[in-house]
């Protein structure tokens, strides 16, 4: 472990970043707080892990909380792709191992990293005490959306036209991601994950398309039902999993609305504490 770093506010809020080799290649960690179960907290593709701050404040006052630069990301080392989910969660379970934060785990993925979340805990089962799903992808979302996309016309705005040649194919390409993300790889490493039992689950669904000034405004409504409809399915994951919506934010919720993404950790802090041994307990929804 290198590079350590201290920063502390008038808060009495303290975080630290390490530099930690997982395999020949160093990830940037930053934790904060102590008690357990320690909170895994997993970014997206447009956000870095500093904007996790104001849930990072609130959770470490009671648990220890976790972000960490990806490979390809921030001020994690640069490695060769291309990179499937797998390859991440590979990284991610070596990064907790080496740096020593133990088990067990609430996972908190936003978006890519709601994907990648979903994988760790099919495949670390036994680490993992919840899971919280914050907007999280779709590994069909591509293959449903990207038809669903107004065609192009004359105004479309320079934003309109990358983010529709993303959905409608370029995600194909791992060059089109910094990370070179191979994602027709991991979707299908997705299919393996059928069923997490009854780990506490808590999904949190924004008004992703209704809140985005790339899609004109008679498609939003229409395209946020569908966004909607099909983050549902993730309550399939578990028997004890519960929803809230979060429509007055856009996709990046921690960053958006905070407080939110707080209350469903700390709803799903609760549900691991209180879990039984055994049973399949309920479906709640919180708005």
């Amino acid at each position: 472990m290198t590079n350590q770093q201290q920063d502390q506010s008038p808060a009495s809020f303290e975080t630290k970043t390490e530099m930690i080799d997982v395999g020949g290649y160093r990830l940037a960690l930053t934790s904060s707080g102590a008690g357990s179960p320690t909170v895994v907290l997993e970014t997206g593709l447009g956000a870095e892990g500093s904007e996790w701050a104001p849930i990072v404040r609130a959770i470490s006052a009671s648990h220890r909380i976790m972000h960490y630069d990806r490979a390809n990301r921030g001020a994690s080392d640069r490695v060769p792709g291309p990179r499937t989910a797998l390859d991440m969660v590979g990284d991610l379970h070596r990064l907790l191992r080496t740096s020593g934060i133990g088990g067990p785990y609430v996972l908190v993925g936003h978006s890519f990293g709601g994907l990648l979340m979903r994988l760790y805990a099919h495949h670390h089962r036994d680490e993992v005490a919840g899971l919280v799903l914050v907007d999280a992808m779709h590994e069909d979302q591509f293959e449903v959306f990207g038809p669903l996309f107004p065609p192009a016309a004359a105004p479309d705005s320079p934003e309109l036209v990358k983010m529709r040649a993303f959905w409608q194919g370029g995600w194909r390409s791992p060059a089109a991601t910094e990370e070179g993300i191979d994602f027709a790889t991991s979707f299908r490493q997705l299919a393996e994950v059928a069923s997490l039992g009854s780990l506490p689950l808590h999904v949190l669904i924004a008004g992703t398309f209704l809140h985005s000034s790339m899609v004109p405004p008679q498609s939003r409504a229409p395209l946020q039902a569908r966004w909607q409809a099909q983050r549902m399915e993730f309550l399939n994951l578990s028997t004890h999993a519960s929803y809230s919506l979060a429509l007055d934010s856009g996709h990046f919720v921690q960053r958006q609305a905070p407080g939110l993404v707080i209350e469903a950790i700390k709803l799903t802090l609760a549900a691991a504490a209180a879990r039984p041994s055994h049973g399949d307990g309920g479906r709640d929804v919180i708005e």
